[in-house]
């Protein structure tokens, strides 16, 4: 063993002390998922249930835009009329590594397993950010300190209100994290 210690876990061995932040060691576990939507002219929209299991979802989120955009977070919305599915993939694509996990999120109106719904509006739920969260041109990404925990068995609406109507999109990161 070197003056410095010696890491080793399931994917990697480094002859060093290493300290990963718990998004890093996320993805490595294969607990991180994301998702995003895009469009040059016209609002997003993202719904999403999370599961009813003892995982609960770690949220973050990254906007870019040509213009200024305002991100809304809606909780117990009623998802919108068709569906538009899109699968989550995990961002962890190594199968050696605990990778090419599924996501246990629900699509909104279909309750398709693994995939959200993009672009069609939905309705109700309770604003978790009154003001919504704006990003100036260019766009913007929350760090961990605006990290949110979401419910379980519980829909989410994102909404990224396109203020200026021009090239928008949202980027959705989370973390399914299972109680100890």
């Amino acid at each position: 063993m070197s003056i410095f210690g010696n890491y080793k876990d399931d994917e990697i061995a480094v002859p060093a002390i290493i300290t990963e932040d718990v998004f890093h060691y996320a993805v490595h576990e294969g607990l991180a998922f994301s998702a995003s939507t895009y469009h040059a002219t016209a609002d997003q929209y993202m719904c999403f249930t999370t599961p009813n299991t003892t995982s609960y979802l770690h949220l973050l989120w990254h906007i870019s835009a040509e213009h200024n955009t305002l991100l809304n977070i809606w909780e117990g919305v009623t998802a919108g009329g068709s569906s538009a599915d899109q699968i989550v993939y995990a961002k962890n694509r190594g199968a050696l590594m605990n990778g090419r996990a599924a996501s246990a999120v629900l699509a909104g109106n279909s309750a398709t397993v693994g995939s959200v719904q993009v672009g069609q509006a939905f309705t109700g739920g309770t604003q978790l950010n009154p003001q919504g969260d704006f990003a100036a041109k260019g766009g913007g990404a929350a760090e961990a300190s605006h990290e949110y925990v979401l419910e379980k068995n519980t829909t989410y609406g994102f909404h990224l209100d396109n203020i200026e109507g021009k090239d928008a999109g949202m980027t959705l990161t989370w973390f399914e994290i299972p109680l100890a």
